[in-house]
C-alpha cells in the first residue's frame, strides 16, 4: 500500500470518527456539555480570586518589607501581608475606576503583569511555601486539642466557602451599594455625582470588588470577603497561640465558629470582615511593636487603621484606640510619645485620605453626608437618615439588658446578619473577670489584653450611644469588629474554669460540652441551609442563576425583569426600593426610603411632584407596593401618593403584586 493511500485512509478515518462522535453527542446532548458554561464560569472565578489573592499578598509583602527590611517571614508576616495587600488592591481598583480604565482586557492584563512579576522574582513560590508552613502549623497545633474543635473548624470553613458560590441576591447591602457601586464605576467608566449617600461612603473594599466585577465574576467579590475573614481568624489564632498556648488559640477560634452570622457575612460581598481584619491587625501590630520594642510595627498599625477608615466612617474608633494605647505606653517619654503619635497619625491619614478628598471635591463635604451635609442634602434628608430620637433613650433597664437583647436579636434590624450566638453572653462575666485580674498576668499577656480592652470599651460605648439615639443603628453587625477580638479574653476566661474543677465535679468539662453542643447545633442548621440552597448546583449549572434568583428573591427579580422591558433610554425613579444592583437601565434608587417623602417636603402637591420628575428627566416610576403599605398606611403621605399615582400610567405589575411600574405621561 502506497504512502499516499495510507495517509488518505488515516484522514478519512479521523473525519469519520469525528463525524460519528460529534453527531452522537449533538443528538444525545450529554449533561456535561449542557453545563460546560457554568462550570467554566466557576473555574474562572476561582482563578481570578487566586490571582488577586496572590497579587495582594505580594503587594502587601513588598509594603511591609519596605518599612521593615529584616522582618521575619513567618505566618504572621503572611497573614498581615495578605490582608493589607488586598486593601492596596482596593486602592488600585479605585484608582483604575476613577481613571475610567474599565476594559476587561486591560484589567486582566494588569493582574497578569503583577502575577508574572511576582512569579519571575520568586515571590509566588515563597508565598506558597509560607502557606504550606502555615498549614503544617495548623495541623500540628490541631493534634493537641479536642477533636471536636478540629471538626467544627473544618466544617465552618467548608460551609462558608460553599456559600460563596451562591448568587449575591440575599445580601441586601451588596445589592444596595457594595456591588452596585463598582457596577456603576464600570458602567460609567468613572465617577458620577449620584444622589446616593452610600455611593460616597469610603469604598476600599468596593475597589477590590470592582476588579472582580470588571473581570466578569460577581462571585469573586464574595470569595475575597471570605478570604479577609479567613485571614482575620488565622491572625487571631496566631496571636493567641504566640502569647498563650494552642488550646487558648483554638478556643478563640471556637468563639468565631459559634457565630451563625459569621457564616453569612463571610460568604457575602459585604465589608464587615475586612473592617474587622484591619482592627485586629492594628491591635496585633500595636502589641507587637511594644513587645519587640520595634515601633516600626506601629507604622503597620497606622496603615491598618487608615485602611479601616477607608471602609466605614464608624472605624474612627480604631485610630482613636491606637492613640490612647500609644499614649498609655509612651506618655512618660514625651518626645518619643509625640514622635510616635505623629508618625502613626500621618500614615493613617495618608492611607485613608483619598476617600475624604474624593467626597470634598465631588460633594463639598469630606464626610458626606454627615456633619456638613453637601450636595443633594438638606435638613429633611438629614433627619430621615439619622433617625434621631427613635432609639430607646436613657432607659436604664433596657441598657442593663442590652447584652441579652443583642444575643436574642429580637430588636435587631437585621436579625439574620446579627446573630452572634450564645457563647459571647455566656463568657461575658468570665472575660470581665480576666480583665479584672489583668495585672496578675504575664507582661506580654497584659500588654496584649490592654489594647483589646480599650478598643472593645470604646466600640461598645459608641455603639450603645447609637442604640440610645437612633433605631437605624440597632444592628449588632456594627459591633462585630469589637466582638471578634473579645474572643481572646473570653477564651482565657473559659479555660480559667479549670481552677474550679474537683475530682467528682469537672465544671470545665460540662461547660465545654455545652459549648460543643451549641456550636454543632448551629453548624447543623447552617449545613441544612447550605444543602437547601445547594451552591454546588449553581456552580456547575444544574440550577441557573435566574432560577435561583426567582425562587429566593422573587419580588426583586420581577422588578428587574419589569425594568428590563422599558426602552433602553428609560430613566427610572424608585420609591421605597433601595436596591439597584443588576438594573439594566439608569435608575435612581431610594436608599434611605425617603424619596417620596422628600418630594412631598419640596414640592407639596401631586402635580408639582410630577412636574419635578419630568424636569429631572425621569420616564418611569418603580414602586415597592409592600413598602408603601407598610410605611405610609394611615399617614398623610398615603393620600398624596395615591393621587400622584393616579396621574401616571400603570404598565406592569409583578406576579406577586409586590412591585408596580408606572410610566410618566408626556415622554
Amino acid at each position: 500500500m502506497s504512502r499516499q493511500i495510507k495517509q488518505a485512509i488515516i484522514v478519512l478515518l479521523l473525519l469519520w470518527s469525528g463525524f460519528v462522535i460529534a453527531t452522537y453527542f449533538v443528538a444525545h446532548k450529554p449533561f456535561v456539555i449542557q453545563v460546560f458554561g457554568p462550570i467554566t464560569d466557576s473555574l474562572w472565578s476561582l482563578i481570578i480570586t487566586s490571582v488577586l489573592f496572590l497579587n495582594g499578598i505580594g503587594i502587601g509583602e513588598l509594603t511591609i518589607k519596605r518599612i521593615m527590611p529584616t522582618v521575619k517571614e513567618d505566618e504572621t508576616f503572611l497573614l498581615l501581608a495578605g490582608g493589607i495587600g488586598l486593601g492596596e488592591l482596593g486602592l488600585i481598583g479605585f484608582g483604575l475606576a476613577v481613571s475610567g480604565i474599565t476594559n476587561f482586557f486591560v484589567l486582566l492584563g494588569i493582574q497578569l503583569a503583577l502575577f508574572a512579576f511576582f512569579w519571575q522574582t520568586g515571590r509566588v513560590e515563597e508565598i506558597l511555601q509560607q502557606c504550606r508552613r502555615l498549614t503544617s502549623q495548623i495541623k500540628n497545633s490541631g493534634g493537641q486539642i479536642p477533636p471536636w474543635m478540629k471538626w467544627a473548624s473544618a466544617l465552618t470553613v467548608i460551609l462558608i466557602f460553599l456559600r460563596t458560590f451562591l448568587p449575591p441576591i440575599d445580601a441586601f447591602d451588596a445589592l444596595l451599594y457594595h456591588l452596585r457601586i463598582p457596577e456603576l464605576w464600570l458602567r460609567d467608566e468613572g465617577l458620577q455625582a449620584y444622589n446616593i449617600p452610600h455611593y460616597w461612603f469610603p469604598a476600599l473594599v468596593e475597589g477590590v470588588y470592582f476588579l472582580g466585577l470588571g473581570l466578569r465574576s460577581e462571585i469573586v467579590s464574595q470569595q475575597i470577603h471570605f478570604l479577609w475573614g479567613l485571614l482575620l481568624a488565622l491572625l487571631l489564632w496566631s496571636w493567641t497561640r504566640r502569647v498563650w498556648d494552642n488550646l487558648t488559640a483554638w478556643w478563640t477560634w471556637m468563639f468565631l465558629v459559634s457565630m451563625p452570622s459569621l457564616l453569612l457575612l463571610a460568604s457575602w460581598a459585604y465589608t464587615d470582615l475586612a473592617l474587622s481584619y484591619f482592627g485586629i491587625a492594628m491591635l496585633f501590630t500595636l502589641w507587637l511593636g511594644n513587645e519587640t520594642q520595634d515601633t516600626r510595627w506601629w507604622l503597620i498599625s497606622g496603615i491598618a487603621a487608615g485602611m479601616a477608615m477607608g471602609i466605614k466612617y464608624t472605624s474612627f474608633v480604631m485610630p482613636l484606640t491606637a492613640v490612647i494605647v500609644i499614649t498609655i505606653w509612651k506618655f512618660r517619654a514625651p518626645r518619643e510619645w509625640w514622635r510616635e503619635l505623629i508618625r502613626f497619625s500621618l500614615i493613617s491619614i495618608a492611607t485613608a485620605v483619598i476617600w475624604y478628598l474624593r467626597n470634598w471635591l465631588w460633594m463639598n463635604n469630606p464626610f458626606y453626608p454627615f456633619v456638613f451635609g453637601g450636595k443633594y442634602w438638606d435638613a429633611f434628608r438629614a433627619a430621615a437618615f439619622s433617625g434621631a430620637g427613635t432609639g430607646i433613650g436613657w432607659d436604664l433597664k433596657a441598657l442593663l439588658a442590652l447584652p441579652l437583647t443583642v444575643t436574642l436579636g429580637y430588636q435587631d434590624i437585621n436579625y439574620f446578619d446579627g446573630n452572634i450566638g450564645p457563647l459571647y453572653l455566656l463568657a461575658l462575666p468570665l472575660a470581665l473577670f480576666v480583665f479584672g485580674r489583668i495585672n496578675s498576668l504575664a507582661p506580654s499577656q497584659s500588654k496584649a489584653l490592654m489594647p483589646i480592652g480599650v478598643f472593645v470599651l470604646l466600640s461598645a460605648s459608641f455603639w450603645t450611644f447609637g442604640y440610645i439615639t437612633s433605631r437605624s443603628l440597632w444592628q449588632t453587625r456594627l459591633l462585630i469588629p469589637a466582638i471578634l477580638p473579645s474572643a481572646i479574653p473570653m477564651a482565657i476566661g473559659i479555660l480559667s474554669l479549670q481552677a474550679l474543677d474537683a475530682k467528682r465535679f469537672r465544671l470545665s468539662f460540662i461547660i465545654s460540652g455545652l459549648v460543643a453542643v451549641s456550636i454543632f447545633l448551629n453548624l447543623l442548621d447552617a449545613t441544612l441551609s447550605v444543602i437547601a440552597r445547594n451552591p454546588l448546583a449553581i456552580a456547575v449549572g444544574i440550577v441557573s442563576r435566574e432560577e435561583y434568583f426567582s425562587k429566593y428573591q422573587s419580588g426583586y427579580f420581577s422588578a428587574l425583569q419589569m425594568i428590563s422591558q422599558t426602552p433602553p433610554n428609560a430613566k427610572i425613579y424608585s420609591l421605597l426600593e433601595p436596591r439597584s444592583y443588576g438594573s439594566s437601565r439608569e435608575i435612581q434608587p431610594d436608599p434611605i426610603l425617603d424619596n417620596f417623602a422628600h418630594d412631598v417636603y419640596l414640592y407639596k402637591d401631586p402635580p408639582s411632584i410630577l412636574q419635578a420628575w419630568r424636569e429631572e428627566g425621569y420616564t418611569h416610576i418603580l414602586l415597592n407596593l409592600r413598602g408603601a403599605n407598610l410605611i405610609y398606611e394611615n399617614k398623610d403621605e398615603q393620600k398624596i401618593l395615591d393621587e400622584t399615582l393616579n396621574l401616571l400610567d400603570l404598565i406592569a405589575l409583578s406576579p406577586n403584586g409586590e412591585y408596580a411600574l408606572y410610566e410618566i405621561p408626556g415622554h
